[in-house]
């Protein structure tokens, strides 16, 4: 065995490798559920995670969705003559040819390092969010005849607005932390707006909008962008692709990317939205997905990015009433930051009030690519939510 200390364990590495050929093992990342590493050799580099089973209760589960998915976008891919190693993750077997490692009773998979790629934390750049729109039609359009009943909904009703809502009214009767008291301005806009909350899951189940396949954490670094043509490669980041509505990725995307702060900044002053980042995203991803969205899609658009922003705003809310159990804290961000999930909450729908207060804005903007596109139908300019 090497002599080398790595921030992994040398008995989770040698799953996948010679453990003294790796030349450097390091964190990566700063996602909120998985933990995440890079691992180096002299001539690639590979992403191994520990997956979080108190959040995905079924990792089998997970992977079972990620291979399918992966498969079709790579079959797709091959076939319109591209490189399907820049454009879609690859899982790296076990050195018993399983997708993942059970090491002391906790899942680990690995997978190759995409050299080309690069995602952002945050930029103002529209070309970038241009791309980044694209990357999100690409995936819909690429999955758009995938069937997804072969699907597990590994996180049960993720973007169930409603159901999250009956969740969250329980969470405020037993009140665990005792902090229902330091939050009623958010509660109160919270249940004001109950009657705003249903409108995608009503129009699946009524079949008006189809089911699709949905990668469910659009943010800007789940975005692979070519370094060098910085044009759009791809999603990473697969663990909550499931069924559910298109609408929830791009409505989530711009809940991350067209917001002018951070979504933990404490600033509620500095929270509003970017309308150049809004337009360029929304180019994108028309541009993609013309041909399989269907117009009840369309005209929730910029519905769906309000809903985004409360649906996360209601989950951060929930949690911090709850004790912090699901966006669990750091000990470092305890001591920092004790109600970081509170501030969350507060800047989440703060962005959600400022979607609702430009919603014609951001209706005649859809409309011009929608005129400049091509497509045939104009959303109505004078409704709101």
């Amino acid at each position: 065995m090497s002599k080398k200390r790595f921030p992994l364990p040398n008995v989770v590495l040698s799953e996948y490798f010679k453990v003294e050929n790796i030349q450097e093992v390091r964190r990566y990342g700063n996602g909120l559920i998985n933990n995440t590493f890079l691992v180096i050799f002299p001539t690639c580099k590979y992403i191994i995670q520990k997956i979080n089973d108190e959040v995905f209760t079924n990792p089998f589960a997970v992977m079972n969705n990620i291979e399918l998915v992966t498969a079709h976008i790579r079959k797709n891919v091959i076939y319109s003559g591209q490189d399907d190693k820049t454009c879609v993750l690859t899982t790296v077997l076990t050195k018993y040819g399983q997708t993942m490692a059970i090491v002391n009773d906790e899942y680990w998979r690995c997978t190759r390092f995409i050299e080309e790629g690069i995602t952002y934390d945050h930029t103002d750049d529209p070309h970038i969010f241009e791309e980044a729109g694209r990357a999100v039609g690409l995936f819909h359009r690429q999955l758009d005849d995938f069937h997804t009943r072969l699907l597990v909904d590994t996180i049960k009703n993720f973007h169930n607005t409603p159901h999250r809502y009956c969740t969250f009214l329980d969470i405020l009767k037993i009140d665990r932390a005792n902090r229902v008291k330091d939050c009623q301005e958010e509660i109160k806009f919270i249940i004001d707006h109950e009657d705003k909350i249903n409108v995608i899951t009503k129009l699946l189940h009524e079949r008006k909008i189809p089911k699709r396949v949905t990668h469910n954490d659009t943010k800007l670094n789940n975005i692979m962008i070519d370094k060098v043509t910085h044009k759009a490669l791809g999603l990473i980041d697969l663990d909550t692709v499931m069924k559910g509505s298109l609408l929830y990725d791009y409505g989530d995307a711009l809940r991350c990317g067209a917001s002018t702060a951070a979504e933990d900044d404490p600033n509620l002053d500095n929270v509003g939205i970017n309308k150049t980042v809004f337009e360029a995203f929304t180019r994108g991803y028309l541009s993609e997905v013309k041909g399989i969205i269907v117009d009840d899609e369309i005209k929730n658009l910029v519905y769906s990015f309000f809903l985004m922003c409360y649906e996360v705003g209601l989950r951060f809310l929930s949690d911090y009433i709850d004790g912090d159990r699901y966006f669990k804290l750091t000990p470092e961000t305890k001591q920092k930051r004790p109600n970081i999930n509170l501030e969350r909450a507060k800047n989440q729908l703060k962005l959600a009030k400022e979607v609702k207060s430009n919603y014609t804005d951001l209706t005649k903007i859809v409309n011009n690519i929608l005129h400049e596109q091509g497509y045939r139908i104009t959303l109505e300019e004078g409704s709101s939510i």
